[in-house]
């Protein structure tokens, strides 16, 4: 059976009237060109199934039903999928014809052996005799197809829009020699074109909420390198989600979980640097740096208008004063919050998550010369990573630069107790975890107030009153916040990775 790579896009645009406009534009673009497109309108519906990486539904075209099973092979990457697919005539007896399908080939029996509940409630009472659940509701489906000769790859170009969401691409190649390369190369030629980005996740295609961490439940038998390509799937998860949640407005909470999957990132590279290499470092790393940067601006503006302000004006004994301050901030920080927004329009950054992207593909395709797992790597990381920051001396006693480094050290554990969770005690992910995360709370409130005094004294608005008053608040938040954090990081207990089996 072929294995296929396939490239998920997802245009910026609704899938109304621009439907037409989008296969126009698509036929503009090189790979596209005098390529006759096939059109087609189906309905399908999905049905749901147990099995993990696999998916199957049944579609409708001219009367005729055909099911669809596809089985997906290695990480989930957002905006790229490794699978294999199966179908089959369906007749009039779905159940039926299901369960023939499922008999049809070795690799579907297990996946699809309970499948025709599913699919025909009614006759599947009669074949069980139990209640069976309701099958999903039929999308209608307006697809356009290019069969298109990429240097002698042949690439499959799907165009599909519903009622349901936007309209999205899928360039789809048999996974040989240069099939990588040719379906990238495509999808950098559609995204220069500025009509598509990278796809999210299905679960978050269609999700306005921001879009927080999701736990990472990693196999004991996982290589280093299937651990990496996994803990850097569920960050780009939620990368590309808020992403995609913020178009239909970009929030503060957005802000914040794109800030936070950024850092989670920046700690996976910290603890696989080895695996980081000069693709990464020329292709991604500077544009990844540029959005950052733009997040962390925005986020601290954020924090200085809706937080450190509003503590600043119930603290002193006229609130009134820092009225005018509040809003001369508020309008700093919209013009950073713009910039963001700009940038997740921009060409240059869905260039940057196409090339993240197809970078995280070709790391995850690559063999493993000597595959080892990833428990006693996790167990060497989250102890030097600990020592960090239990050998500090007092925080009272340390220049505030070095309590902020002991707090990024903190992050950076925290994080790597969340990727490691399933191979840590169950003391490690409940009560060192959470120590972690006050302590860096407790720092973190303390760097806050230095970043305030700094922001403060960089509005005109403020007054030589307001200005002394965040240093002074700052001078008090990092002597208690020191106290704070000392006691709550010698409360901590060590870390501990669960013996390699």
């Amino acid at each position: 059976m072929t294995m296929w790579v396939e490239v998920a896009l997802q245009s910026h645009q609704p899938g109304d009237g621009s439907f037409a406009s989008l296969a126009d534009a698509l036929q503009r673009i090189g790979a596209f060109a005098g390529v006759t497109p096939v059109r087609t309108r189906f309905a399908t519906r999905e049905i749901g199934l147990k099995t993990p990486d696999w998916r199957l539904s049944v579609e409708t075209l001219e009367g005729a039903r055909t099911l669809c099973a596809v089985q997906e092979e290695g990480a989930s990457i957002p905006g790229f999928t490794r699978y294999r697919t199966f179908a089959r005539p369906a007749g009039e007896d779905l159940a039926a014809s299901l369960i023939e399908f499922a008999q049809a080939d070795d690799a579907l029996r297990e996946p699809l052996a309970k499948a025709y509940r599913q699919a025909e409630p009614e006759a599947a009472d009669t074949l069980e005799g139990d209640a069976a659940p309701d099958p999903g509701p039929e999308v209608e489906i307006e697809r356009i197809e290019w069969r298109i000769d990429a240097g002698g790859a042949d690439i499959l170009a799907t165009l599909e829009t519903s009622a349901q969401g936007l309209p999205a691409l899928r360039l789809a190649a048999p996974s040989v020699n240069g099939a990588l390369d040719a379906v990238f190369s495509v999808a950098g030629e559609v995204i220069d074109a500025g009509l598509f980005f990278i796809a999210p996740d299905e679960q978050h295609q269609s999700q306005a909420e921001p879009v927080h961490a999701a736990k990472l439940d990693l196999p004991r038998t996982a290589t280093r390198r299937e651990a990496f390509v996994a803990i850097a799937s569920s960050v780009a998860g939620q990368w590309f989600g808020n992403a995609a949640a913020s178009r239909a407005g970009l929030g503060d909470e957005h802000v914040h979980q794109l800030r936070v999957a950024q850092r989670r990132l920046k700690t996976l590279l910290k603890l696989f640097r080895d695996d980081v290499d000069d693709a990464w470092n020329t292709r991604i790393a500077p544009d990844l740096k540029w959005f950052g940067d733009l997040l962390a601006d925005a986020r601290d503006w954020d924090v200085f208008t809706d937080k450190t302000l509003p503590a600043y004006a119930e603290s002193d004994d006229s609130a009134e004063r820092w009225q005018t301050l509040i809003a001369a901030a508020d309008v700093k920080r919209r013009v950073a919050r713009d910039k963001v927004r700009d940038a997740l329009a921009s060409k240059r950054y869905a260039r940057l998550t196409l090339a993240f992207v197809e970078w995280l593909a070709r790391f995850a395709s690559q063999e493993d010369a000597s595959p080892t797992r990833f428990v006693s790597y996790a167990a060497k990381r989250i102890r030097k990573d600990y020592r960090r920051i239990a050998r500090v001396p007092d925080l009272a006693s340390l220049e505030a630069h070095e309590r902020h480094r002991v707090r990024i050290h903190a992050k950076r554990l925290r994080y790597a107790l969340e990727f490691f969770r399933s191979v840590t005690s169950r003391r490690t992910r409940k009560d060192t975890a959470k120590l972690l995360g006050e302590l860096q709370t407790v720092l973190g409130e303390a760097n806050d107030a230095a970043v305030a005094a700094d922001r403060l004294a960089s509005i005109p608005e403020a007054s030589d009153y307001q200005r002394g008053f965040a240093r002074a608040w700052g001078a008090a938040s990092a002597r208690k916040d020191a106290q704070e954090g000392e006691r709550v990081l010698r409360a901590m207990h060590r870390p501990r990775v669960k013996a390699s089996i």
